[in-house]
């Protein structure tokens, strides 16, 4: 008999490799392979309030697999609820044990179980003899970056990769039961007692024009002052955003952030009748600090204090989408989500009560990061208004400057820094009437000297936050197709982002530099934003209305360089930029752009460098295109 034989094992290891082949990714694992790594694997019992991990422990010496009980993930500042929970089937900690670094949360036994432990070598020779283990712990940053691993994934029982936002597991495998369908015409009373038989916190409701939604917070809130008669098809929510059941957890999950609900109806391609609805508890496992909640409470808020209290909440957010191996993009639209919120907020309570003449017609404009919905923990306001109406210019912005510094004040106390290039709708120069900020746009793209374009470019990434849309899609008109049509212009735009490079030496090492007595490199000017130039350049030569990085970075002709290459490498940097703000926020510091790429392990250097020579490679392309 070989030495994939079961009985050959230790009893403990027997009983550990039994367990395992039961969930994935060991089921895919060759047997033999398998039982050898098992063989110094065990059952070990888990109790109530025992801490596996934490932070001052170092680098974790055991890979876990639940077989039953609960795990949480705790972090400071987080009053005790959990940022993750784990259950049956879910792997950790799988990030911190590749990259050889402690892990960023305390990790501890909410409910006694079981769970499968490896020794760190015996999860490492596993991953070594294992294809398919392996391509379940890493990812990929193109060939470049073969293998590396730039993301701490937790395995879940879903499959996929296993994160729990991860972007391999559709929405229909965290769908664990069939919702609760109901005609509308439903009492309120029926439906209550129907749901509390079914279990479950929503009920699809069938219309007569189509489906609807219904909670059972709407049950208890909405339905308190209604008749007895009352029905579903009178509180359901009605067209509910839908998406698709092949859809990823991580595009859920941004879904679910970006318009601030709780439940989706989970649609499927050949069916008629929606497969359910989608809770936003599904895809987090937590409580309350799914960035859902956060959007109720910002829509609740009536002043300044209530919103920052939420404010506080959102560094426990970014840690828990780190930990579940989530990618830059997706985790900065869910933090831009619900900043975007807090802005939409704050200018609501400024302008709702404002004497405002009713022909006034206005748009509040974000720039920068917020604008391409790329905010990190560490990040100012970039912001301006545009209005229109038959007042005169100089009448309206009398009107709408003392609003709009109130409203940068406001976020100056929530934790948004005034801008210190005073890019703000409370500058007069950028509180301007949309032929105004036509005329500048024809002057900068027109007849713009390279200092011009320097203070220009944050302009071409914007959105409309807050006010009149079709106003903001006027406004962006005054520099779209212009700007298309225009290749002197872009040239110089180009001849700008090259002054940028990436901190690279001749000879491949890092190039540093020195900050109030430290010494690192800065990762969003150095690292991030060669990416992000070259890319608004992409788009401004396609008339492109993308505004996210990784969406333009796929207008890079294929031929230059791959576009999973380039946003592999854009979001290894944005990733490891927001876990230093992260570790530097849980030590009570602010969070900076400094790394000190000495305090790297050797791998994240290497793959540090493979990122900034692509952002090189991206920046030679852009030279030859311009012939620069």
């Amino acid at each position: 008999m070989g030495d994939h034989d079961p009985t050959n094992l230790p009893e403990d290891a027997r009983e550990a490799l039994v367990a395992l082949r039961e969930i994935a990714p060991f089921d895919r694992i060759d047997p033999g392979v398998l039982s050898r790594s098992m063989r110094r694997g065990r059952i070990r019992r888990l109790e109530r309030g025992e801490v596996l991990l934490e932070p001052r422990m170092g680098p974790p010496k055991t890979f876990f697999v639940l077989l039953s009980g609960r795990v949480d993930g705790l972090v400071d500042g987080s009053d005790g609820h959990p940022v993750w929970s784990l259950g049956r089937g879910d792997s950790f900690p799988l990030g911190a044990l590749m990259e050889r670094r402690p892990v960023s949360t305390r990790q501890v036994v909410a409910d006694a179980g079981q769970a499968v432990a490896l020794p760190a070598d015996a999860f490492e020779r596993l991953r070594r003899e294992s294809e398919a283990f392996d391509d379940f712990c890493t990812r990929r940053i193109g060939h470049l970056l073969t293998r590396g691993p730039v993301a701490e994934e937790i395995e879940g029982d879903a499959g996929g990769s296993g994160a729990l936002l991860d972007p391999a597991t559709p929405i229909r495998a965290r769908m664990e039961a069939r919702t609760l369908t109901l005609d509308g015409g439903t009492t309120l009373a029926e439906a209550a007692r129907e749901l509390e038989s079914h279990g479950g916190e929503a009920i699809l409701v069938r219309l007569s024009d189509g489906f609807g939604i219904a909670t059972l917070r709407d049950l208890a809130f909405r339905g308190l002052t209604r008749p007895a008669d009352t029905t579903l098809a009178e509180i359901a929510t009605r067209d509910p955003v839908g998406i698709d059941a092949d859809t990823s957890l991580l595009e859920a999950a941004v879904s679910l952030a970006e318009h601030g609900f709780h439940h989706l109806l989970v649609t499927e391609r050949g069916r008629d009748e929606p497969l359910g609805v989608l809770d936003e508890g599904a895809l987090y496992r937590v409580n309350a600090m799914t960035p859902g909640l956060l959007h109720q409470r910002i829509g609740r808020a009536r002043d300044i204090e209530a919103l920052a209290d939420i404010r506080h909440e959102v560094p426990g957010i970014v840690g828990a989408l780190l930990e579940s191996g989530s990618g830059f993009a997706p985790i900065s639209r869910i933090v831009s989500g619900i900043n975007d919120a807090i802005a939409r907020r704050v200018i609501g309570l400024t302008f709702e009560d404002a004497p405002l003449p009713a022909e006034l017609e206005w748009c509040w404009l974000t720039f920068g990061s917020e604008a391409r919905s790329e905010q990190t923990l560490a990040t100012d306001q970039d912001n301006g208004l545009v209005f229109d109406g038959p007042l005169d210019p100089q009448t309206a912005r009398d009107h709408l400057l003392p609003l709009a510094r109130r409203v940068n004040e406001a976020l100056d106390q929530l934790g948004y820094p005034l801008c210190p290039g005073n890019i703000m709708a409370g500058n007069p120069d950028l509180c301007l009437s949309v032929d105004e900020w036509g005329t500048r746009f024809r002057g900068w793209i027109d007849q713009g000297t390279p200092e011009h374009l320097l203070k220009a470019s944050i302009f071409f990434d914007a959105r409309g936050l807050a006010g009149s849309q079709s106003l903001f899609e006027q406004w962006a008109s005054a520099w779209r197709e212009p700007a298309r049509k225009n290749s002197r212009f872009r040239r110089q735009l180009a001849a700008n982002a090259l002054r940028n490079q990436p901190p690279l030496t001749l000879f491949g090492g890092f190039r540093t530099r020195s900050r109030g007595g430290q010494r690192g490199i800065d990762i969003k000017t150095e690292g991030a934003t060669p990416f992000v130039d070259a890319a608004r350049i992409e788009a401004l030569a396609e008339g492109a209305q993308a505004t996210r990085t990784d969406q333009r970075l796929a207008l890079v002709p294929e031929r230059a360089l791959p576009a999973d290459d380039l946003t592999a490498a854009y979001d290894f940097i944005q990733r490891l930029r927001l876990r230093h703000q992260y570790a530097q926020i849980q030590r009570g510091e602010s969070p900076d752009n400094l790394i000190d790429p000495d305090r790297l392990d050797g791998l994240t250097q290497r793959l540090l460098k493979e990122s900034f020579r692509i952002a090189r490679k991206l920046q030679q392309h852009l030279a030859i295109a311009y012939q620069l």
